[in-house]
This record gives structure tokens, sequence and C-alpha cells, in this order.
């Protein structure tokens, strides 16, 4: 089971790391919707590199068996499946006890991160299936029949085939019940702790009902993961309310964060102080529509959106200037750390990995600049400073139960300062965010005793004379003075003050 005390990894395992080149059928590295042999094996090999970060726990892509050729392009994300039951072979390496696609081979990955500390959750798709290439038509075990699926309804959100792809018609009941059994069989026999669910919005409602009576009530210690991508948390929260998934991601608050750190948008837009009851709303005062906020999955890129998070900064900017994109990153991975949710990291976002669209989103993960510490080395300045940052944050986060479990008080903000405070039983953080790109002329007074939001128990433990130390060398500690504190940032930063 997913908690708020972990830090999520996000893989596309086939770029990430080739551990055994055995298995390495049709990889052909200078295409790039082609296999480039990242395998299960690889995986294991890095769990040095995941307990360097600090992250808790694995989400993988999709490991069904899936079609590998559809015009130039190979089913190496997994998201084309074939066979909803079997392994795909380019991910593991054989083992004679086992039979060909064995979910055993998956078991033998959760149980091998188990034991190293890490939670595994596995992509999982229920929407559709792979192209009907001649492949596909002529397998074997193949479970579905045209009958099975939707017509093309191109205005239709349920039945519409994604990118082309066969669309499954979980209104009938043989769909659904195939698809509620097989899940079951994945987490009896592999002992996953989570599973994100693929293209959630297309499926039919008919079959999350079933979803949560039959999976729910059986494996409760599974954490259940909706992708919903849309920007609105209605349409987001809808899924959580409705159909009992524990947690979403939260492509709101993803969207809010690069309109404003990225590009410049008043920070209002992610809060308000909320001292009026009619004040406009920031994006963290919009909780209505979920059952728990606090549980939402945040995040900055994945491999669905239009480009990776430094791409998105570099364009901003032109591509003239790599140390203010750095900065920026780093403003952008302070906010993820220290507000409310489930942090999830994108594999290679730790080094200021770049993309854009698929398949450039997905680019292989750049090993060479690495060095033997499992930290990239001296020379890559970029990479490395972006690298120590993630660490620090995911440290600071496992040692303050302020940011895991802590309310959000929105202290003070404008078009460029946002301040907030965090507490947990005496744990206090507080986080000042300047995105202007000039320093802060003068300092700010940012009131605290004075803030009807605060309860009184939190004021007695931040008394004048208090101080709460800066938890960054180039900023100084800042003192409780006449019920507040004065702070004056340079351009671009986070200060972060923990008592």
């Amino acid at each position: 089971m997913l908690t708020q005390n972990d830090v999520i990894y996000f893989v596309v395992t086939d770029r990430f790391y080739n551990g055994d080149s055995d298995n390495d059928k049709d990889v052909n590295l200078t295409n790039p919707r082609a296999f480039h042999g990242g395998d299960f094996a690889g995986l294991k090999k890095k769990i040095p590199y995941f307990q360097t970060l600090g992250i808790t726990a694995l989400w993988l892509t999709p490991v069904y068996l899936n079609i590998h050729d559809f015009f130039d392009s190979a089913g190496y994300h997994g998201y084309w499946a074939i066979d909803f039951e079997r392994v795909d072979p380019h991910l593991y390496s054989i083992n004679p006890d086992f039979a060909e696609g064995s979910r055993y081979y998956l078991k033998e990955l959760v149980d091998t991160f188990h034991n190293a500390g890490i939670k595994v959750i596995l992509d999982m798709v229920v929407n559709h299936t792979g192209y009907h290439t001649p492949a596909y038509e002529a397998y074997s075990y193949k479970k579905f029949e045209p009958r099975h699926f939707n017509i093309h309804h191109h205005d239709d959100p349920i039945e519409h085939w994604l990118f082309g792809l066969p669309d499954l018609d979980h209104n009938q009941p043989e769909v659904g019940d195939y698809f509620v059994q097989n899940i079951i069989d994945w987490i009896k026999e592999t002992g996953i702790d989570g599973i994100r669910m693929d293209t959630v919005k297309h499926v039919e409602p008919t079959f999350w009902y079933l979803f949560k009576s039959y999976i729910k009530t059986s494996n409760p210690q599974v954490t259940l993961i909706g992708e919903v991508l849309d920007w609105n948390p209605i349409c987001v929260g809808h899924y959580q309310q409705q159909h009992d998934f524990d947690t979403l991601f939260d492509f709101p608050l993803c969207g809010a964060i690069k309109d404003t750190i990225v590009w410049d948008q008043p920070m209002t837009k992610i809060a308000r102080p909320r001292l009026h009851p009619n004040e406009p709303k920031g994006i963290l005062d919009l909780n209505k529509p979920y059952t728990n906020a606090n549980r939402l999955i945040t995040l900055l890129d994945n491999h669905d959106l239009d480009r990776r998070i430094t791409t998105e900064i570099l364009d901003r900017l032109g591509h003239w200037d790599r140390d203010l994109a750095r900065k920026i990153l780093k403003l952008c991975l302070s906010l993820l750390f220290t507000i409310r949710g489930v942090p999830q990291v994108y594999y290679g976002t730790e080094i200021g990995l770049e993309g854009r669209q698929d398949p450039d989103n997905r680019r292989d993960m750049p090993w060479s600049i690495f060095g033997t510490d499992n930290r990239p080395a001296e020379d890559h300045l970029f990479e490395l400073d972006i690298f120590d940052h993630i660490i620090k944050m995911i440290k600071l986060r496992s040692e303050n139960k302020a940011i895991r479990y802590g309310y959000i008080f929105t202290l003070y903000v404008d078009q460029f300062l946002y301040s907030y405070l965090r507490e947990f039983r005496g744990n206090v953080v507080l986080v000042v965010i300047n995105n202007g790109y000039d320093p802060m002329p003068h300092p700010i007074s940012i009131e605290i005793a004075i803030n009807c939001n605060i309860p009184p128990r939190i004021k007695q433990i931040l008394p004048d004379g208090q101080v709460l130390i800066s938890q960054f060398n180039e900023l100084p500690d800042v003192t409780i003075h006449s019920g507040g504190i004065e702070v004056q940032l340079p351009g671009k930063t986070t200060g972060i003050y923990i008592l």
C-alpha cells in the first residue's frame, strides 16, 4: 500500500537500463520507436541508484506481451497488449523453472525490490488492445473477438479509439469480468503494492463498479491509482468520489505549477489566502472535488505529456540560459516536494533530461554521465546540481512529518511570491517562493500571528524570538518578530525554514 511517506519514481522499463543482452531481440538504438533493451535485470541492477535517490516506490510501464511491429514502431512501452496474461520476453531473463511469459518473472522482480525496501506499482491497461496487425490476428491465445470492441465513435470519449487502438466495450459482461479476474490474478501472483490504471476516463463506468466491488474489497492493501488526464479538478475528482480510486494523478496542479513557475503567470493561480469566502481560488483551494486531496499523486511531467519539464522551461527561455533553466527546475521541484500529495518523479527529471513528444520524451536514461557513486560526474554540473537538489528535497520530506501530513496554510501570495506554512505535532515547515526573475528589492513581512486561519496552538509554538532554520546554506535563518517573519530572496528561489 502506498502512503503519504512514499516518493514514486516512474520508469519506462525499456528505456531505463539494459541488464541482460540475451533478451535483446529487435533492439535498435538508432530508432526511437524500437526496443532499446531495458529490462527487469536492469531495474534490479539499479536498486543502489534508487536507494541513493531515496525513492520508496517504483512505477513501471505495463509488462504485458505486446505487438512488436506497427509501421515503424514497436510496443516497447507496454501499452499495445496482445496478451494480458503473459509477460513480454523482452523484459525478463529466461529461468528454466518458469513457463514462457510467466507472471513469476514479475513476482521475482517485486520480491527483489521488496527486499530492498522499495514498493512496486504495476501499470495496467483495460481500455484497449494493441493494433490488430496480422501478428495479432494470428495469435493463438487472444481473448477477444470483433464483437467485443466498440464501434469507432470519434465524438464519444468512451467509445473513441485512442490513437486508433481498438477500444474494448466493458458494457459487455464477459469483457468487464475478464479484466476484473485478470487484475486479481496479477495481484495474487506477483505481490504488487499498487496499480496505475491507464486511460480511466475512456472506460465505460460499468467497469469501475465491478472493479471496486471485486478488487477494492478483496485486496484493500493494493493502492489503486487512476490516470485521468484532465486539467479540471471536477473531472479528475469525479473518479475518486464516484469510483473509489485511492488516488489520482494531480494534473490540475501540474498545469498550475507550469503556468506559474515556468510561464510566469501570477502565483495566485496556485493558492489564495482564504481570508474572504468570495475571493477567487487557486488550484490548491479547489479541494472539494476530491475525497482526499492529500492523497493525490503530484507530478511535473511523464511519458504522455507533450514535453518534459526541462524542455518546457528551456522553451520558455528561448534555450539561451541553462543556468536560469536549472534554477527554475529546482524551484518547481521545491514546490512539488513541499506541498500536499505524494510526489512522482519521471525517470531522468532528476538530471534535467530533455525531450519533446513521444517518443522523444522517452529517451534512454544517459548512464554514461554517472560515476560509480550513482551520482552525475563532477563535469556535468547542470545535471549534478539538479540531482543533489532532488535528493535534498526527498530527504527533507522524509524527515518532516509536516510536509507529509500537515495542512497547507497560505500566509502570503501575490504576482511573484507565495508563502505557506505546514505543521504536524509541533514540526513546522515554512516555505517562501520568489518566482520573480529579480531579487526582492527589500524584505517583505509575512504575518503569522494575525492570520485568522492558523489555530492558536500553532501560533503558540511560534512566539516572538523563535528561530526557524534555513535549509539552504546561502539563505539565512529567520526569526519570528512581531508575530511574523521578514524575508528577502534572490530571483527564482525557494526559502525553506524548519522548526
